[in-house]
């Protein structure tokens, strides 16, 4: 009786198996199909940027110099004006020196030619070569704000405020020059030139020792923060080594560096958009560089490689700190798409293969801008085609 039993067991057993094996043996497997539909589509270029400040002063030293004393450490906020550090220099003293000179030049005259006021005179002269001066520098500075704000790096009010100061101090100097034509009238011209002629040779040396004295000094152009010091409190400078950098941590772009075949597409005004998963930050391309230079990739390859900036509105972003960005080449609309992995290409033509009831088509098209999913179809295609997945 056992045996029989064993017999019956191992029967239904192979029953089993062979209904299992038809079974599974009347099954295909089913291809991977999708279907072309109306959509939008964008051809994009994708690169990590950087937060950068447009407005950067880098101060070096073109000699070795003696710090004398620094008011800053890294990180420190300044502003427009402040002294930065002051470098060893005598000039103090020179320029008195010749300020006395100018007091016995002075002395001289009034023992000349007695009557005249020449003390008088003396100051009218110090003040004219002094606004001189100033109209010089307000008007070299008028020329540096235009450029920037002609380059979207300074405001109007900036701008206005720098023409302003130049109108100041050429009505100013105008009206010194009619008090020094007035107070002059009289005095003999021989001596007046003899002693004139003593007077602006000091005064010129006055110039340069002020001149001089300024660039013993650093001072900040504009507000922002120190970003990098490489002197302290009485060491000596090196010539060509950066001394001080300030930025304008509230005036930011973003860069990216874009490969030159991509960079060719790109035009200023383009969307440049700051991505994370989707776009969180939408902006446009401002400036896109003329010349190419070539980078080293992570993978040691040399490529050539073109700089795209786009303006931050906002100081949200830190200095040096990574986003991704994505620069819109292309964008269409309610146009037909079909799935990238559909596309083939034989002889440089592209086709897809389109399941029409159990029959399979190869089918020709002709293709527009693609992205990573999708690809736009011209012609040979209809809406709701079913295509073949390869």
């Amino acid at each position: 009786m056992k045996k029989k039993k064993y017999f019956i067991a191992t029967g239904v057993i192979v029953i089993i198996f062979i209904i299992a094996s038809l079974l599974l043996g009347g099954q295909t497997d089913q291809p991977e199909t999708s279907k072309v539909r109306l959509g939008s589509i964008k051809k994009t270029v994708e690169e990590t940027g950087t937060v950068f400040s447009k407005r950067v002063n880098t101060f070096y030293s073109d000699m070795s110099q003696r710090v004398e004393t620094l008011n800053v450490s890294v990180g420190d906020r300044v502003k427009k004006g402040d002294i930065i550090l002051v470098y060893e220099n005598n000039y103090d003293l020179e320029i008195e020196r010749a300020n006395k000179q100018i007091e016995a030049i002075t002395a001289s005259y009034n023992e000349s030619v007695k009557g005249a006021d020449f003390q008088e005179i003396s100051n009218l002269k110090l003040n004219i070569s002094t606004i001189e001066t100033n109209l010089n520098f307000a008007r070299s500075n008028l020329e540096k704000i235009k450029t920037l704000y002609e380059n979207n790096a300074v405001s109007q009010v900036e701008y206005d405020e720098a023409k302003n100061n130049v109108t100041i101090l050429e009505n100013q100097l105008q009206e010194a020059n009619n008090n020094y034509s007035k107070i002059i009238q009289g005095v003999s011209a021989n001596v007046k030139k003899e002693y004139e002629a003593q007077i602006d040779e000091v005064m010129i040396q006055i110039k340069i020792l002020e001149k001089n004295m300024e660039q013993a000094s650093i001072k900040a152009e504009f507000d922002g923060v120190i970003t990098e010091l490489n002197v302290h409190q009485g060491s000596m400078t090196q010539a060509g080594v950066p001394t001080v950098e300030i930025q304008d941590d509230k005036n930011l772009g973003i860069y990216v560096e874009v490969l030159v075949e991509d960079a060719i597409e790109v035009t200023k005004g383009m969307a440049f958009n700051i991505l994370d998963d989707e776009v969180i930050k939408e902006l446009q391309v401002s400036r896109v560089y003329p010349k190419a230079q070539a980078k080293i990739s992570d993978l040691g390859v040399e490529q050539k490689r073109v700089r795209i900036e786009a303006d931050l509105d906002d100081a949200d972003y830190k200095l040096g700190s990574e986003v991704d960005v994505e620069i819109v080449l292309k964008e269409k609309n309610n146009v037909l798409l079909v799935d990238k992995d559909a596309v083939y290409e034989k002889d440089n033509i592209k086709y897809v293969t389109v399941l029409s009831g159990k029959n399979e088509i190869e089918t020709e098209i002709t293709t527009g801008i693609e992205d990573d999913k999708y690809v736009e179809v011209l012609s040979g295609l209809s809406e709701n085609d079913t295509v073949l997945i390869k």
